[in-house]
């Protein structure tokens, strides 16, 4: 049976996303939604507790529960996520290459500063969890719309800022990527992952968006130097960028790849009728293909 404060996150949750509250409007007292449903103000404050959570309202003393805009309902800028080149340098999309660097409470529009770093970076850099390594931290965004910014903080591998000193201070025209090109005589490659996770306090802060309710895109993207005849490729940076979820999504192509390039051959099987894989005789039929 579903616990009363979740029905009432459901009924109210189908009339915020159904328009019966837009956004902007106030939500009954909990008094009187108590009432409709024959509960306690503790049930209903639970279920508000949701709905606050899910990002649908925030609370505002003397007001209430107001319906914020929501992702559902608007539409996101998406960001194309490819490398493209102008006078300036490298950036990642036609989104975003009116962006600047902008500047952090005490100025400073990149901190370069010494940091553990984050476990799931660390993977990527072939480094233990908690290594100190030199980070460059930045907010990027549109000069002309405030909310429309990123936090990019740039772990370089030690090998990197080891060859190339400058990394760890001003990199001049092009930035890093231009120097370590220039330094290596060759082409730097790049690979993302997209994920999302809820802000920290600060980082809501940062990026002028809501203290609860509303989640980071994060993209780590992994920058790469090719090697050379059998030199291995050398990780050179990790780069953690989080932008506002209600604000943003990643776009990409898909491409086509190994079989499924065209002409395709013609399917020979029933995906419906496929032996089920959670089964041990199923299990045992794919091990033996």
């Amino acid at each position: 049976m579903t616990a009363r404060y979740r029905q009432i996150a459901h009924d109210l949750r189908v009339r915020i996303t159904t328009g019966g509250y837009p956004p902007g409007s106030v939500l009954p007292q909990m008094g009187t939604i108590a009432e409709q449903y024959g509960v306690s103000e503790i049930t209903v404050r639970k279920a508000l507790s949701v709905l606050r959570g899910e990002g649908l309202i925030e609370t505002r003393r003397r007001w209430g529960a107001i319906v914020r805009e929501h992702p559902d309902r608007v539409r996101l800028t998406v960001r194309a996520r490819q490398i493209e080149r102008d006078e300036l340098g490298y950036y990642s999309g036609p989104e975003v290459q009116h962006w600047r660097a902008l500047p952090h409470p005490d100025g400073e529009t990149t901190r370069v500063t010494t940091a553990p770093v984050p476990a799931d970076v660390a993977d990527q850099l072939g480094v233990t969890a908690g290594t100190a390594l030199t980070v460059r931290r930045r907010i990027v965004g549109d000069p002309a719309r405030p909310e429309h910014r990123q936090l990019a903080d740039s772990w370089l591998s030690a090998w990197a800022t080891d060859e190339l000193p400058v990394l760890t201070g001003s990199t001049g025209l092009g930035g890093m990527y231009d120097r370590i090109e220039e330094w290596a005589g060759r082409p730097l490659e790049w690979r993302e992952e997209v994920s999302a996770r809820m802000p920290s306090p600060e980082e809501a802060e940062a990026l002028l968006m809501p203290a609860t309710g509303t989640p980071l895109l994060r993209i780590v993207r992994t920058t790469v130097l090719p090697g050379r005849r059998r030199d291995p490729a050398q990780v050179v940076e990790v780069q953690d960028i989080r932008m506002s979820a209600a604000l943003f999504a990643a776009g990409y192509p898909l491409q086509r790849n190994g079989a499924a390039k065209w002409p395709v051959k013609p399917a020979t099987s029933d995906y419906y009728k496929a032996p089920p894989v959670n089964s041990e005789d199923g299990a045992r039929q794919i091990e033996e293909k």
